[in-house]
């Protein structure tokens, strides 16, 4: 495809025309992030100059498309086919180990101190514009009692690319159902949280902040902070489970709460 100028240029910028109408992005936002001029922009959108490919390839991402996706709409709306009715191939993704750290940041307390070899996974997902995250099926309890602890993926849950990317490495993010009530009205029985798994040391810990963490045999979500040498874990019902000081010796960080999710009453 590369090959044919006179192609590219026309299934370039039938393309890019397209997505800026359907988007509503003005051409001057885009010229500004890519250092170029507007007017030399407008002229790789109407096709008025080539440019190279690595120039496309940006003006491409800065419309959160893939460049080869990019051009087969193009083929798509010169072919004569609907652009509402395109649809990009989805991909295979094979998911790798989520937790490379090793067991500190698992839920698998029956290895303390050894490597977590979980299968590969593979996830058909439109990686345009969304990243699939998997639930585990293990439970974070709420209150003080017991959990369901498995490294079993049960699900997964679609997310937008820059809301996760905003927040870090998406391949380092997982979902998780709380249990129990101490956190109400933050967080309920049964709802799912998305936990940024990378934000795993005390260095992390932002005072008053809800986060996942195992102590002894269980583990929780609280509000955590630090007070001198002294770790205090929160509950949002704090008049039934008043605050106490984390047992740091049975301690590990497994990550900061980034979003929360419930079914509406």
């Amino acid at each position: 495809m590369e090959n044919n100028k006179s192609d590219i240029m026309a299934i370039f910028s039938i393309a890019t025309k397209h997505v800026l109408s359907t988007k509503g992005i003005r051409q001057n936002a885009i010229a500004k992030s890519l250092n170029i001029g507007t007017t030399t922009l407008n002229n790789y959108i109407t096709g008025r100059r080539e440019g190279d490919e690595t120039t496309r390839r940006r003006i491409a991402d800065r419309l959160g498309w893939n460049y080869e996706k990019l051009l087969e709409l193009g083929q798509w709306i010169l072919s004569g086919n609907p652009p509402e009715n395109f649809y990009p191939s989805f991909v295979n993704l094979t998911k790798k180990e989520l937790f490379e750290s090793g067991a500190d940041n698992t839920l698998s307390p029956e290895l303390p101190h050894s490597e977590t070899n979980r299968p590969d996974y593979i996830l058909n997902q439109n990686t345009e514009v969304f990243i699939s995250v998997p639930k585990f099926a293990a439970r974070l309890s709420g209150d003080h009692g017991s959990f369901q602890d498995t490294d079993l993926i049960e699900s997964n849950m679609m997310f937008h690319k820059n809301f996760l990317m905003k927040h870090g490495n998406p391949d380092q993010m997982a979902l998780f159902e709380v249990i129990g009530n101490s956190m109400n009205p933050f967080l309920y029985n049964g709802d799912v949280v998305l936990v940024n798994l990378s934000k795993n040391n005390y260095t992390d810990i932002i005072d008053g902040k809800a986060y996942a963490f195992r102590e002894d045999q269980t583990v929780k979500v609280k509000r955590l902070s630090l007070q001198g040498a002294k770790l205090i874990a929160t509950s949002e019902n704090s008049l039934l489970y008043p605050p106490y000081t984390v047992d740091t010796e049975n301690f590990s960080l497994i990550g900061e709460v980034l979003w929360v999710g419930h079914e509406v009453n």
